[in-house]
């Protein structure tokens, strides 16, 4: 009987230490426990940000931040943008992963990348045990939608990644790349503090005008800078080219620009996708677009025709202050619209009074070439 009452004690105890061996870690459960609350919180199909996670650790951070995103991708209830597309933005930004990020920025990243929520949280010490806090922001309205907070013990996942942060080696990465990267941080903190603040009407780097500022630089530009010289008029595309594109290429161009080709922002990436198709339909010579891509000015190549919301700075701002030498004539845009009989049109602005209109690609309007910086 004793022998028996031994074997059992013995299972038991096994039992229990394969139990302690295999327990979930806190910063795990927590960190589960916190999707499930954004879950819960966020409106379902919600495309949303994990932007960043506060600390004194950078591999405590991108721990948290991975594992956000991979519960939410597993989870399948909001679109998570892509890490690597927002490590772009990141580095753009000078945002670090452990690194605050005041509501201003966060909402522009939002926007953005036509995000509803933005999440970021913080992790910090306090005592023995460490507070993780994690919020999700409403890109739309700028008010917090949900936020969850909880303490949670220094377990060993904790430790680990602290002691990786400060050992000098994190995920392969040595002290000397360490190094790397905060020389290269230093360097461009003083970039960023040495770079040139414009206001509308000055003379930008290529020798044009200011007309339109963004605020901040995410997406690779703040700036609109327009050209001092008209480029004479132009058709937008010639009737016959017009007449040889299968209707195939008006649906794609029609869906892929549209209206979303009229916004600030646009104008380049209109300017891009026509002259795609004008070098498969014969180089679209004497095109616009054509003449605003090939035009050189001030040492620079990357003009390009603007979208209409793009132009309609430019009339505000430069034409309504007698900046620019702009006539008091019709300028075509890049922004196209399709009517509802399948006639191909172009969006063009009126200096004279400021009108839009769009009318048939083949008349000949003033053009201003602009670009971004």
């Amino acid at each position: 009987m004793k022998k028996l009452i031994l074997i059992f004690g013995i299972i038991a105890l096994l039992t229990n230490c394969a139990t302690v061996a295999t327990a979930p870690d806190e910063l795990d459960m927590a960190i589960r426990d916190a999707s499930d609350y954004l879950n819960d919180n966020i409106p379902r199909g919600s495309k949303i940000v994990i932007l960043n996670m506060q600390s004194d650790s950078e591999a405590l951070s991108d721990y948290i931040i991975d594992e956000l995103i991979s519960n939410a991708v597993n989870d399948r209830i909001f679109t998570v943008v892509d890490r690597a597309q927002l490590d772009m933005i990141r580095a753009e930004q000078n945002i670090q992963h452990s690194g605050e990020v005041n509501d201003r920025d966060a909402l522009a990243i939002g926007k953005f990348f036509e995000a509803q929520f933005i999440i970021s949280g913080a992790i910090s010490e306090l005592a023995d045990r460490y507070r993780m806090r994690i919020r999700a922001l409403n890109v739309q309205t700028a008010q917090v939608q949900a936020q969850y907070n909880r303490n949670i013990s220094a377990g060993k996942t904790i430790m680990a990644l602290l002691k990786s942060s400060s050992g000098g080696s994190r995920s392969g990465t040595s002290v000397a790349s360490s190094n790397t990267r905060q020389t290269t941080q230093a360097a461009s903190n003083t970039t960023r503090q040495a770079a040139t603040v414009y206001k509308i009407g000055d003379t930008g780097p290529a020798g044009g005008l200011i007309f339109y500022d963004k605020g901040n630089s995410i997406g690779g530009w703040r700036y609109l800078e327009a050209a001092l010289e008209d480029l004479g008029p132009s058709i937008f595309l010639s009737g016959a080219e017009l007449d040889s594109l299968p209707k195939s290429v008006y649906e794609s161009w029609e869906k892929t620009m549209g209206d979303s080709g009229r916004g600030v922002g646009k104008g380049k990436y209109n300017t891009e996708y026509i002259m795609q198709v004008a070098h498969a339909r014969g180089g679209g010579f004497g095109w616009a677009v054509q003449r605003c891509e090939i035009y050189e000015s001030g040492g620079f190549d990357d003009w390009f025709l603007p979208s209409r919301d793009e132009l309609n700075f430019m009339y505000g701002n430069l034409y309504m202050r007698g900046l620019g030498n702009i006539k008091p004539e019709e300028y075509w845009s890049s922004s196209t619209w399709t009517d509802t009989w399948g006639s191909y049109r172009a969006w063009y602005i009126n200096f004279y009074d400021g009108k839009h209109d769009n009318q048939n690609a083949a008349k000949q309007r003033r053009i201003r070439p602009v670009r971004q910086f």
